[in-house]
């Protein structure tokens, strides 16, 4: 599996698994994905032959940085791939200068709030009806900064 830059080329197999991970009225439209492949932090997961298994695509603003949307092919879960995406946008934002990242997730996917837990953000807020009526978020955050300067202290 390679990591790598998403491209205008892929954006038919994005749409596909957006379809496949989020109910019409809240998945992002094609338009708004061809934009952010262009403007974004967009990564793509893909097999050798292309096929994009997954994606992760975020921004950031001077020391902040977010996550848009984390999808992966429902076929292709449980495998480490949302990590793996998850530490490669970590990475560039950082490059970019985000000190500290947010994101949103669902309440009705305790799966992913779980996920995001071990990758190291912390529930700070919820966000009713975010993904529609009735359907809520938790806003959750994660210090770069502090991080970074946790892997620099020497061993005891």
């Amino acid at each position: 599996m390679k990591i790598r830059r998403a491209q205008p080329g892929d954006l038919a197999q994005i749409v596909q698994i957006e379809g496949l991970c989020f109910p019409e009225e809240a998945a992002f439209p094609p338009k708004m994905f061809a934009y952010l492949i262009r403007y974004a932090v967009a990564i793509v997961a893909c097999e050798p032959e292309k096929k994009v298994l997954g994606f992760i695509m975020g921004y950031t603003s001077g020391t902040a940085g977010a996550v848009y949307t984390l999808d992966v092919h429902p076929s292709y879960r449980r495998k480490g791939i949302a990590s793996m995406l998850i530490l490669a946008l970590e990475k560039k934002l950082a490059i970019l200068g985000a000190q500290s990242i947010r994101l949103e997730a669902a309440l009705e996917k305790p799966e992913t709030v779980e996920l995001y837990r071990k990758a190291g953000y912390q529930e700070r807020e919820l966000v009713r009806n975010y993904y529609g009526r009735g359907n809520h978020a938790v806003r959750m955050w994660k210090d770069l900064a502090a991080e970074k300067s946790e892997s620099r202290l020497p061993e005891p």
